[in-house]
């Protein structure tokens, strides 16, 4: 793959994660939580929400730069998404 793939594909990614959050955001099973799982919810969703944005900033960074060398960039990009899923499938574990 090429860099430019890679870096498709992880936004591609976050985009996804983006997406769900905001659509369990919408489902009325949120709603009906006890005030305490709405708070700890709401701190939780604002943390994954923050690590998605600065993933996506340090990608698009990335994208402008030429990379000398691009297999540490390409090692970068690939723990960084493992991160970003665990972290992910973590939270959504706990209100799907």
């Amino acid at each position: 793959m090429t860099k430019e793939q890679i870096l498709e594909e992880a936004q591609k990614q976050i985009a996804s994660f983006q997406k769900q959050i905001e659509e369990l955001n919408l489902k009325a099973k949120v709603d009906g939580l006890s005030s305490d799982a709405k708070k700890l919810y709401d701190e939780q969703r604002k943390d994954l929400v923050a690590m998605l944005d600065e993933a996506e900033k340090q990608f698009s960074s990335i994208g402008g730069k030429a990379s000398e060398s691009w297999k540490d960039t390409k090692d970068f990009v690939e723990l960084t998404q493992k991160a970003l899923k665990h972290s992910f499938n973590y939270f959504m574990s706990h209100y799907k």
